[in-house]
């Protein structure tokens, strides 16, 4: 009984350690994607646009900020962002047509890289960023 009450109590331990090394990673990964990021997005659609992620508590928020040849900024909010698995995915919905952007990636020496859908999957292209404030 003691052994297994002691193989218990080392396998919380144990549990214990790894969930907080868990947890210090997807901090210390949160805090390396937040800020200013700048790029472009090609595809069905193609332009220049900013990234911008905060962190509330473990939450990732933010906008991304359209920048057409005309110098307007146009920001619209993100929806939903996070960061699981070594991957971003977020969404917003596009003032313009009311449709849900889509896009997710990852970190990829000197910035982050990946993919974009729209209007259901009948619009879609890549986009790449580099970190435009450090």
């Amino acid at each position: 009984m003691k052994t297994l009450l002691l193989l218990a109590g080392m396998l919380t331990a144990i549990v214990s350690v790894a969930s907080a090394q868990t947890s210090t990673a997807s901090t210390d990964t949160l805090s390396t994607l937040v800020g200013k990021w700048t790029g472009t997005y090609d595809g069905d659609d193609s332009g220049n646009f900013e990234l911008i992620l905060n962190r509330e508590s473990n939450k990732l928020t933010g906008q991304v900020v359209m920048l057409p040849l005309d110098g307007n900024r146009y920001p619209i909010n993100l929806k939903s962002a996070s960061w699981q698995d070594g991957k971003l995915s977020a969404s917003y919905t596009d003032p313009s047509a009311g449709n849900d952007v889509n896009f997710s990636g990852q970190l990829a020496d000197p910035g982050m890289k990946g993919t974009w859908k729209a209007n259901g999957g009948q619009a879609s292209g890549t986009w790449q960023l580099r970190r435009a404030d450090k």
